[in-house]
Order: structure tokens, then C-alpha cells, then sequence
């Protein structure tokens, strides 16, 4: 896996960033692996402020609004669609009038998706088939890009009562799996990809 991480925002330490990176590195390759992604992928993940993801949401969704996390597939771009250059964003003033992108979704996540999940619910491996086959879900190497507001995920985490840390790599972990086509739009698709991100999270000592 090749994973560019860039911090935009500079609320967290030198220190901080460096222990939260390698952190982000195994969360996204473990979420990489077990959504049935290519261990080759090229995901790029920039931390920022809500200033920045706000205008991202308004220019790309037309969502007038900060959010905590958007990620950006590009496996699946329909004609028509813009391309997306994050360097050119971070450089360069982005026109409120560019088309929305059909993948880019804007997600609150956790308190959301846990209402799509009953609590405690035991995880049924058959959720998981697509881990069976042999074959990644994307041939591309280039998966996406993964954008995260520092300030909303410090904000939820002393909400939610954990950690910025865990609520960084908690976002991460979702966008990853969007970035893998996996989505909450219907309760059942939700409930799975929840259990996933529990699953991932199990295994970095981060559960709830």
C-alpha cells in the first residue's frame, strides 16, 4: 500500500502527527486488506480544518457545511465527472460551480450507523463473503483520496468520550471502505460495513 498522508491542519504537534500517522498507515492497510482491496492501492489522506472541508463539501457535493469526513473513489467516475487534483485544491482558490461527484459522500458517521446496528450484535462471517474470493474488488492501483477535519474528529471525540486519536482513525477506517465501494445507504449495507469497521477496530484495540 502507498499512502500519502498530508497535514493541512496544524492544531497537533510534530510528535502528535508522527505517532498518528503510523497509526493511520496500519488502520487504512487493515481496512485495505479486509475490505478486499489490493495491498498495491494508492490512497492519499489529508488532515485539515473545517474551513477547508467545508468548502470542499460546498464545491464538490454542494453541501453548504462542514463535515468530518469525504472520501473521493477513483475506481468508479462517470463521464462527465470532474477530476480531482487535492494539491491543486490546497494551492488553488476551486469554483463553487464544479459538478458534484457521484462518489463523494459527506458522512457523520458513528452515532449515524450505530442506530443501524443492534447493540452487541454478533458478527455473522457470511457478511463477509466478498473476503472469500481470490480476486481484489479493484485492479487500479490509484484508489482515491480520503479527507479528514481535525476539528470536527476532536470535537466528536470529546462528545463521544474517547480519544482524537481514535476518532482520526476511526474516520479513516470509513473512508477507506467507501473508497472500496462499500456504503450505508440501505440498512443492510450499513449494518455490514459497520460490523467491518468494528472488525478493524477490534484489531487495533480501538473498539468502543
Amino acid at each position: 500500500m502507498e499512502l500519502e498522508i498530508s497535514w493541512e491542519e496544524e492544531s497537533v504537534s510534530p510528535e502528535e502527527r508522527q505517532e498518528l500517522s503510523n497509526l493511520l498507515r496500519k488502520s487504512i492497510y487493515e481496512a485495505l486488506v479486509s475490505g478486499g482491496g489490493s495491498e498495491e492501492a494508492e490512497i492519499s489522506l489529508v488532515l485539515v480544518d473545517d474551513e477547508t472541508i467545508h468548502l470542499l463539501n460546498k464545491s464538490y457535493r454542494g453541501v453548504d457545511r462542514p463535515t468530518d469526513v469525504l472520501s473521493f473513489a477513483m475506481q468508479d467516475k462517470v463521464e462527465g465527472e470532474p477530476e480531482i487534483f487535492m494539491d491543486d485544491f490546497f494551492y488553488k482558490d476551486v469554483s463553487d460551480n464544479q459538478e458534484e461527484e457521484k462518489q463523494k459522500a459527506e458522512f457523520s458517521v458513528e452515532v449515524i450507523m450505530e442506530e443501524e446496528m443492534k447493540a452487541g450484535e454478533k458478527i455473522d462471517e457470511e457478511d463477509f463473503s466478498i473476503l472469500d474470493d481470490n480476486e481484489y474488488l479493484y485492479e487500479d492501483s490509484v484508489l482515491g483520496d480520503i479527507v479528514i477535519s481535525v476539528e470536527r474528529a476532536r470535537a466528536q471525540a470529546k462528545e463521544y468520550g474517547h480519544s482524537l486519536a481514535r476518532e482520526i482513525v476511526y474516520l479513516a477506517v470509513h473512508g477507506t471502505f467507501h473508497l472500496l465501494g462499500y456504503n450505508h445507504y440501505k440498512d443492510e449495507d450499513a449494518s455490514v460495513m459497520r460490523k467491518m469497521e468494528e472488525r478493524v477496530m477490534g484489531k487495533l484495540s480501538l473498539s468502543r
